[in-house]
């Protein structure tokens, strides 16, 4: 990037940034700002004290205020909390606050810091409190006052980041979870009092923008150098249970403490703490072999330990049986402390599709790998990659380090990206992630591309996208720079060649679909934690762009390729169709978008059209023949052909047999999709809660479906009941229920007690749910006869965007299946084909489309 990109793009970030007790790291090691730098912001800071920023000198200043916010973080690793979103906000002119005020309020924060380095004091987190995932605790913290003094009327905050699952700090009920107490515990000639303040950004939890979080004011006294102030969160001296920690494991998770000394709303920075979370003990089992490997090739197959919130979890020290069809094969050692472990040299001798079972040595953990399909020959492979994620470089949390060492060790990748947000970092910030990316390549077992994320809002140039390079070229084109889609387009290819370039809209902050670019826009994220998005894809499609189908996480807590559910489902995957675990490979199949999204599951989709890949075209006039061998992690449900975004053919893989055992599946589904085709946020999800009754014969046995977080419970109550408690957001959850003496005349009743659809935009919502069953209110009720549901799905419409399907289903049923369809007739000219696979736990995947003809122009002119 050129001098004058770096200074727009130079926004504050929070990896490396501060030990626990200050708020600085080496400062007097880093020097002090260039006389040039320093005479400028002296003139900032005497001006801004006379005379306030406003539309005349505003444009004057910025520069400097931009200069000068990186030069404190490159010097001092200052972590500033909000002032990156505020340099954005400030450069954007007005978007979403004003920037003029913004100007004055970092004047006085960055020349806080420039003069009280070392004079603040200490803030440090007291005993050897040790934070675990889902686990209640209390988190006593002490500030001890430095040479800058508190006075009456200052307030004191702290405050906790916004991406978390964590229940909210308050100050209202000292009986409840989460209470946090204040005490000053070295002078009785301060009088203070808790109360709460607004605070806007990361650590106000965005989630509820402009937050009550808990602060100390000080009614009378000063605090004096020496005095002690004990924070202490999720006190339990008044009956708290204390504080649930967040249920995912971070290996850096930071608590700041601010100081609004004078009464001017100005918070400024006393002390920070850095932390780690922990994982919990031991409870599940994840095991992965290869998609698609050659008959007697040797594989591995690794096995990650996990707690009850799918964290990787420490060992004991303990090995796994690995069997076949009940063979035994081997074991799996995972040493003491480590999540994971491995065994090589797995050879199987017939083509076919299998699942290995892993098992601990008493049997109280167990699991069944992902399939692996056995081919004699295999032209191509399917590899697993993850092409959008974040870190705490920017609205995230966790390290760059560990992010990567979380893709490659722990999700058991083959491919991945770090996307941090173009408008949320500076450029110290930017080299540390090419360092990382670069370190994490493995030859011929991980692949790590550079990228990042476009980030626009949407309707204002274009919505959110993520740009990767084959190699790093060392530039970027930012979206403070060119901040439409056709600049950023034309502003890439003068970075690097086109075959070179990978630009990938997401829904969430909906890339706009009336701009593309065929040459490098060959992808479209369609699926995410923030839920399931098909239509997004098909908007692009109906345009007559050319583009293929992935899924990703789009996390943000350094969980990448394998995150359960934060906001709506869990991660999805973006499955390649690859000639080998190569940079040039990988990045051949993606360019050509021979791929396919799936929902999170290594489902094998071996699919091909005229025995080609999918993402290609097929000779215009031809009728081609798709043919798919499908190896579910579920049995299949159903496979769909889409032609032109409409339903063209099913083929159903659960109808029941005569005699079959009455089985009955109830899904739970919400949609996302806009009415209209103009551009829009998609909707929010839907929590539900409630009863499921049969009247005749009894609930043998349940059996939840599409399970994507720990708050998703479906339980039995009972010979006739069971409740369950779930999210939707574009996917479906729900319950298989496996009855016995029941006829056809038996009426299953589902009760709704409990419907919430989400309000606002984008990511919003967070998984939640109130604790144990839900209650008996008959807020919506439909029921139905098991011999109506035998044919054909029962389609309940419970309020517009929430759906409640009811069949029965076969009493056992196949997840390995083969599929062939031809059209009756051959397609147009820009047709296009698609296969949607579904399992019966609702879990899904889509192929990259097929096109009738060849593109008529290499290069499709953005609208």
């Amino acid at each position: 990037m050129s001098r004058s990109a770096l200074r727009m793009h130079a926004l504050c970030c929070c990896a490396g940034l501060v030990l626990a007790g200050g708020w600085f790291l080496g400062a007097r090691a880093r020097g002090a700002q260039s006389d040039g730098l320093a005479q400028r912001v002296a003139r900032l800071r005497m001006e801004a004290a006379r005379i306030p920023t406003d539309p005349k000198n505003f444009r004057e200043r910025l520069p400097t205020m931009v200069d000068w916010g990186c030069d404190v973080f490159t010097r001092t690793r200052f972590f500033p909390h909000i002032l990156a979103e505020s340099l954005v906000r400030m450069q954007r002119d007005g978007f979403g606050t004003d920037p003029y005020r913004s100007i004055d309020y970092w004047v006085k924060v960055l020349g806080f810091v420039e003069d009280n380095r070392e004079r603040t004091g200490t803030f440090v987190l007291l005993a050897n409190t040790r934070l675990v995932a889902g686990e209640y605790t209390t988190l006593p913290m002490e500030y001890t006052v430095g040479d800058v003094e508190v006075p009456a009327g200052a307030l004191l905050r702290v405050g906790y980041h916004w991406m978390t699952d964590w229940p909210r700090w308050q100050i209202a009920d000292p009986a409840a979870e989460a209470w946090v107490s204040f005490k000053v515990t070295s002078t009785e000639s301060v009088r203070a009092e808790p109360t709460a303040v607004k605070w806007d950004g990361p650590y106000g939890t965005r989630r509820d923008m402009f937050s009550d979080m808990p602060a100390l004011k000080i009614v009378s006294g000063t605090l004096r150098k020496g005095d002690k102030v004990l924070i202490t969160v999720g006190d339990a001296s008044r009956g708290s249970r204390g504080y649930r920690v967040m249920a995912k494991d971070s290996d850096d998770f930071n608590i700041p403490l601010e100081a609004d000394l004078d009464g001017s709303g100005v918070h400024l920075p006393l002390g920070f703490i850095r932390t780690v979370v922990h994982s919990n003990a031991p409870a599940l089992l994840s095991a992965v072999v290869p998609s698609i490997v050659a008959v007697n090739e040797p594989f591995a197959l690794r096995l990650r330990l996990e707690d009850t919130f799918f964290n990787p979890a420490s060992s004991p020290g303990a090995a796994f049986a690995v069997m076949l069809d009940g063979k035994r094969l081997g074991e799996v050692r995972v040493a003491a402390g480590s999540p994971v472990g491995r065994i090589d040299n797995l050879r199987l001798d017939r083509e076919g599709g299998y699942r290995f079972e892993v098992a601990s040595r008493d049997g109280r953990l167990r699991c069944q790998s992902n399939p692996i399909l056995v081919k004699r020959a295999p032209a191509r492979r399917i590899y697993w990659g993850e092409l959008h994620g974040h870190s705490g470089l920017e609205e995230g949390i966790g390290t760059v380090p560990g992010y990567y060492r979380y893709a490659r060790d722990i999700a058991f990748l083959d491919y991945g990206s770090l996307t941090a947000h173009d408008a949320l970092l500076i450029p110290p910030s930017w080299q540390l992630i090419r360092r990382e990316t670069e370190k994490a390549n493995r030859p011929g077992s991980f692949i790590a591309y550079m990228g990042y994320e476009w980030s626009k809002p949407m309707g204002d140039g274009g919505g959110h996208h993520n740009v990767f390079f084959r190699n790093d070229p060392g530039r970027y084109a930012t979206s403070m720079e060119f901040p439409r889609l056709p600049d950023l387009y034309a502003k890439l290819r003068t970075i690097d060649a086109v075959d070179n370039i990978l630009v990938i809209p997401h829904a969430h902050m909906p890339g706009d679909w009336n701009y593309g670019d065929a040459e490098i826009e060959q992808l479209v994220e369609m699926f995410s934690m923030h839920g399931s998005f098909e239509y997004f894809g098909q908007r692009f499609l109906r345009r007559g762009y050319r583009v293929g189908l992935i899924g990703a996480s789009d996390d943000h807590t350094g969980h990448p390729g394998y995150s359960p559910a934060y906001i709506s489902t869990r991660n999805g995957l973006a499955g390649a169709y690859a000639t080998g675990l190569e940079r040039n490979a990988i990045w051949s199949a993606l360019k050509s978008r021979a791929t396919y999204a799936t929902s999170g599951h290594r489902m094998v989709v071996d699919a091909t059209v005229n025995d080609a890949a999918v993402g290609g075209a097929v000779a215009a006039g031809s009728v081609p023949l798709f043919a798919a061998r499908v190896l579910g992690t579920a049995p299949i449900d159903h496979i769909d052909v889409i032609h032109n975004t409409d339903l063209e053919y099913t083929r159903d893989y659960q109808r029941p047999e005569p005699g079959d055992a009455p089985a009955v599946q109830i899904m739970f589904h919400s949609t996302t999709e806009t009415p209209g085709d103009g551009l829009a946020l998609p909707f929010m999800g839907a929590f539900w809660r409630g009863w499921i009754e049969v009247d005749k014969g009894r609930i043998q046995s349940i059996e939840p479906l599409g399970v994507d977080h720990y708050t998703d419970e479906f339980r039995q109550a009972g010979e006739r009941k069971a409740w369950f408690i779930c999210k939707t957001r574009g996917d479906f959850d729900g319950v298989l229920l496996r009855l016995a003496d029941s006829p056809p005349d038996t009426r299953v009743s589902v009760r709704i007690s409990g419907l919430e659809l989400e309000q606002g935009s984008g990511g919003v919502g967070v998984v939640h749910r109130p604790p144990g069953p839900p209650d008996e209110t008959r807020l919506h009720e439909r029921s139905f006869l098991l011999g109506e549901i035998g044919e054909k799905k029962a389609e309940w419409q419970v309020v517009p965007r929430a759906f409640v399907y009811a069949r029965r289903t076969k009493s056992s049923s196949s997840s390995d299946v083969s599929f062939q369809y031809r059209p009756t007739k051959p397609g147009a000219q820009d047709d296009y084909y698609y296969l949607r696979i579904v399992q019966l736990d609702g879990e899904a995947a889509w192929t990259s489309p097929v096109w009738i003809g060849e593109a008529k122009s290499a290069k499709k002119t953005p609208r």
